[in-house]
Parts: C-alpha cells; sequence; structure tokens
C-alpha cells in the first residue's frame, strides 16, 4: 500500500469515528498519559517515585500556566482568547458571542426592561450618530457594516423564533394560530392559484431593524417587525405573489458577547495553583533528603576498641 492510500484510509478511519464516540473522547487523554508518563518514567529510574512526581508535576504544570497565559491574555499579533474554546461536557460553541432571540412576555423578556418602551429603538444610522452622512459614505463605514451584518444574523433568529420551519417545510406553529393562517390563505388566495408551494408559510421582517443598549444589563438589544405570508403556486408550477397571513408581531433579540477568555483563564489558574503545590512538594523533598543525609554525617561513629586495653 503506497504512501496516499494510506493517507487515505487514515482520513476515511479518523472522519468515521464521532466526536462523542468513546476513541475520541480517550485520545487526549491517553496522550497526555503517554507523553507526561514516558517522563515520569525516566525520572523515577534516577529520583524515586515521589521526587519523580514533584518533578513531573512542577514542569508540566508550569509549562501549562505559561501557555495558558498567551491563550487568555494573547501576545504581541495574537489576540486573546484563542485557547481552549469549552470546559468538558460543553460544545464547541458555549462561550461564543451570539445573538439570541424572545418575545414579550417570556422568562428572557424580564431581564431587558428597555423592550416596554419600543419607541425607544433607533435605526442603526442613528444609533451610530452616521444618519448626516451620504448613502455611499453609509454603506462604506466599517461601524455600520459590521453593525449591520451583526444585526442582519439577530434579523434571523428572530425570523426563525417567529415562525419556525422545519426540515419538510413545516411551519411550527401552535393550533390555534395554524387555524388563523389557514382563514386567512383561504380568504386571501388568488384565483389563478392551483396549489400550495413547500414552504407554504414564510415569514419577512418588515421594516427595517432598530437597537438600543440596554440600561439594566448594558447589552445591545434589537427589535423587528415581522410578517407571516402563505405562498401558492399557478398552474404552471410558478409562485404567485404571496399573501399576508395573521398579523404582524415584534420580536425581540439580544447580543451576548460571550466569554471566549473564561476557559483559557480557568486553565491558567488551575495550573498556577498545581504548579505551586508541585514546587511545594519537590521543595519538602529536596529538604527532606538534606536532613537525612546530615543526620547521617552527624551519627557518631563506632570506633573499634583495641584488645590490648
Amino acid at each position: 500500500m503506497d504512501v496516499l492510500s494510506t493517507l487515505n484510509v487514515f482520513v476515511a478511519v479518523e472522519a468515521a469515528i464521532p466526536a462523542d464516540h468513546p476513541a475520541a473522547r480517550l485520545a487526549v487523554p491517553l496522550g497526555i498519559v503517554f507523553f507526561v508518563g514516558s517522563i515520569y518514567l525516566l525520572l523515577w529510574s534516577n529520583y524515586g517515585a515521589k521526587k519523580s512526581a514533584a518533578i513531573t508535576g512542577v514542569a508540566w504544570f508550569g509549562f501549562s500556566f505559561m501557555i495558558g497565559l498567551f491563550w487568555w491574555l494573547g501576545a504581541p499579533g495574537i489576540p486573546a482568547g484563542l485557547g481552549i474554546s469549552h470546559l468538558p461536557g460543553q460544545g464547541n460553541d458555549h462561550y461564543n458571542p451570539g445573538w439570541y432571540a424572545f418575545e414579550a412576555g417570556s422568562e428572557r423578556a424580564a431581564y431587558f426592561p428597555s423592550i416596554n418602551n419600543i419607541d425607544d429603538f433607533r435605526p442603526i444610522t442613528e444609533y451610530l450618530g452616521v444618519s448626516v452622512q451620504d448613502e455611499d459614505e453609509t454603506f462604506s463605514d466599517p461601524k455600520f457594516a459590521d453593525l449591520s451584518g451583526a444585526v442582519s444574523q439577530a434579523s434571523d433568529r428572530m425570523r426563525d423564533l417567529f415562525l419556525p420551519i422545519d426540515a419538510n417545510g413545516i411551519a411550527q406553529i401552535g393550533s390555534e394560530r395554524r387555524q388563523q393562517f389557514e382563514a386567512d390563505a383561504a380568504a386571501n388566495q388568488p384565483a389563478e392559484a392551483v396549489r400550495r408551494a413547500q414552504p407554504f408559510y414564510t415569514a419577512r421582517a418588515v421594516g427595517e431593524p432598530r437597537i438600543i443598549d440596554d440600561a439594566a444589563t448594558g447589552l445591545r438589544v434589537v427589535v423587528n417587525e415581522f410578517q407571516a405570508f402563505a405562498t401558492f403556486l399557478d398552474a404552471n408550477a410558478v409562485a404567485l405573489e404571496p399573501v399576508p397571513v395573521g398579523p404582524s408581531e415584534s420580536r425581540f433579540a439580544f447580543y451576548d458577547p460571550g466569554q471566549n477568555a473564561f476557559p483559557s483563564a480557568l486553565w491558567t489558574v488551575v495550573s498556577l495553583v498545581l504548579f505551586l503545590l508541585s514546587l511545594w512538594w519537590l521543595d519538602a523533598s529536596e529538604q527532606r533528603e538534606k536532613r537525612m543525609a546530615m543526620d547521617a554525617v552527624e551519627e557518631p561513629e563506632d570506633l573499634a576498641v583495641p584488645i590490648a586495653q
């Protein structure tokens, strides 16, 4: 088997192992055991089990502490928070920043009193203070482009909350709301409509999103209004103009800045504590060996008594 075939087999086997497979979970612990364990065994043959463990702990946790500082605080040319991204049992995106949608009256809404005054929300241009600029100048402004892209993501989250649709294109809504949608679709169905499109119910934003900094939490909150539509097909299977169904409703989303640096910070602190404990253990072992050596030197010599005396 040539090198390319071997590589293909390796990639195929690696791709076939899911992240939750026992082999995938044991890969890193076994790697650490073999890497650190081999050094420990080498030291054991020279210093004994206990002192070798202390030396290994000082070296390993000292290295972990130093690399943790780079992960946590970054370095020249290296942004902070690029180390480990999650703790065991958590998803890779657990601490990532992102938008979270909610509706008025929900449990999340209680944390954001600003949603009670929707008139205080402002368009993105007014929020950034660039409303007096020329349109071309506004769209070329990096701040506007970044915030506009972020708010677009928030709008997608809010739309999915307003009208969740599964992989089969079926709206996941309650029976009462579905009955209202069906009644409105039947009342507004175009004369040339033959059958329903797939997906039949869709939603889109009405107007532009508006944003505010919530005074209670200090987080950005976005509001947008959404309308549901029903789409029919004509005899040629061409989609007709969607007809509105149900009332339009507002949805909100807040931006969680995340805590990407938290796992690295926790790693660094734990490594520092274990490094200091290992250092104390190594010092205690050294002091014990010195005391034993001094006791052996100070022990009185048993001189032989001459027979003639």
